[in-house]
Protein backbone atom coordinates (compact mmCIF):
# COMPACT_ATOMS: atom_id res chain seq x y z
CA UNK A 1 0.00 0.00 0.00
CA UNK A 2 2.81 2.22 1.17
CA UNK A 3 4.51 1.77 -2.22
CA UNK A 4 1.20 2.38 -4.49
CA UNK A 5 0.87 6.03 -2.07
CA UNK A 6 4.31 6.78 -3.03
CA UNK A 7 4.37 6.07 -6.57
CA UNK A 8 1.12 8.04 -6.78
CA UNK A 9 2.64 10.64 -4.92
CA UNK A 10 5.76 11.01 -7.18
CA UNK A 11 3.42 11.13 -10.23
CA UNK A 12 1.05 13.66 -8.90
CA UNK A 13 4.22 15.44 -8.67
CA UNK A 14 6.32 15.31 -11.55
CA UNK A 15 3.34 15.77 -13.74
CA UNK A 16 4.00 19.57 -13.56
CA UNK A 17 7.45 19.25 -14.46
CA UNK A 18 6.71 17.38 -17.99
CA UNK A 19 5.01 20.06 -18.97
CA UNK A 20 8.33 22.16 -19.49
CA UNK A 21 9.91 19.64 -21.58
CA UNK A 22 9.91 20.58 -25.19
CA UNK A 23 9.24 17.73 -27.79
CA UNK A 24 12.23 16.82 -30.01
CA UNK A 25 12.48 14.03 -32.74
CA UNK A 26 11.00 14.10 -36.07
CA UNK A 27 7.03 14.13 -34.34
CA UNK A 28 7.77 17.09 -32.56
CA UNK A 29 6.20 19.55 -34.84
CA UNK A 30 2.61 18.09 -34.92
CA UNK A 31 2.63 19.17 -30.86
CA UNK A 32 4.34 22.68 -32.11
CA UNK A 33 1.83 25.63 -32.63
CA UNK A 34 1.32 27.21 -35.62
CA UNK A 35 4.34 29.82 -36.18
CA UNK A 36 1.30 32.13 -38.38
CA UNK A 37 0.38 33.86 -35.08
CA UNK A 38 3.74 35.45 -34.47
CA UNK A 39 4.17 37.77 -37.57
CA UNK A 40 0.74 38.64 -37.30
CA UNK A 41 0.63 42.48 -36.99
CA UNK A 42 -1.33 44.33 -33.92
CA UNK A 43 -4.65 46.47 -34.59
CA UNK A 44 -3.99 49.98 -34.11
CA UNK A 45 -5.09 50.65 -30.66
CA UNK A 46 -8.09 53.05 -30.20
CA UNK A 47 -7.33 56.02 -29.03
CA UNK A 48 -9.87 58.14 -26.65
CA UNK A 49 -9.83 61.50 -24.82
CA UNK A 50 -10.55 60.94 -21.25
CA UNK A 51 -13.24 62.77 -20.01
CA UNK A 52 -12.57 66.07 -17.76
CA UNK A 53 -13.16 65.40 -13.91
CA UNK A 54 -16.11 67.33 -12.74
CA UNK A 55 -15.57 69.87 -10.73
CA UNK A 56 -15.44 69.47 -6.79
CA UNK A 57 -18.05 70.34 -4.76
CA UNK A 58 -18.28 73.10 -2.39
CA UNK A 59 -20.82 72.90 0.55
CA UNK A 60 -18.63 74.66 3.10
CA UNK A 61 -16.34 77.23 2.66
CA UNK A 62 -13.77 78.51 5.72
CA UNK A 63 -15.83 81.80 6.21
CA UNK A 64 -18.93 79.97 6.64
CA UNK A 65 -17.68 78.24 10.03
CA UNK A 66 -17.78 79.51 13.26
CA UNK A 67 -17.81 78.15 16.99
CA UNK A 68 -21.74 77.90 17.16
CA UNK A 69 -22.29 75.96 13.80
CA UNK A 70 -18.79 73.62 13.97
CA UNK A 71 -21.10 70.19 14.23
CA UNK A 72 -22.88 71.19 11.11
CA UNK A 73 -19.87 73.04 8.81
CA UNK A 74 -18.02 69.16 9.73
CA UNK A 75 -21.29 67.20 8.96
CA UNK A 76 -21.64 69.19 5.35
CA UNK A 77 -17.81 68.72 5.29
CA UNK A 78 -18.07 65.17 5.03
CA UNK A 79 -20.74 64.71 2.96
CA UNK A 80 -18.70 67.03 0.52
CA UNK A 81 -15.93 64.94 0.47
CA UNK A 82 -18.20 61.99 0.05
CA UNK A 83 -19.88 63.34 -2.90
CA UNK A 84 -16.30 64.15 -4.43
CA UNK A 85 -15.15 60.78 -3.55
CA UNK A 86 -18.35 59.26 -5.84
CA UNK A 87 -17.47 61.54 -8.18
CA UNK A 88 -14.27 60.34 -8.62
CA UNK A 89 -15.19 56.64 -8.58
CA UNK A 90 -17.44 56.82 -11.28
CA UNK A 91 -14.76 58.09 -13.97
CA UNK A 92 -13.69 55.39 -16.61
CA UNK A 93 -10.42 54.28 -16.51
CA UNK A 94 -8.46 54.84 -19.16
CA UNK A 95 -4.68 53.06 -19.90
CA UNK A 96 -1.87 55.61 -19.65
CA UNK A 97 0.59 54.82 -22.18
CA UNK A 98 3.83 56.79 -22.21
CA UNK A 99 6.22 56.95 -25.00
CA UNK A 100 9.81 57.28 -24.90
CA UNK A 101 11.33 59.03 -27.78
Amino acid sequence: MKAILLMTAGLILAGPGCLHFKPVGPLAGLAAPAADGKNAESPEPILRDAPRPTLPSVYVTPSEITAANAEEAMKRLTQELETDRRTMDAMPRYAEVSVVK
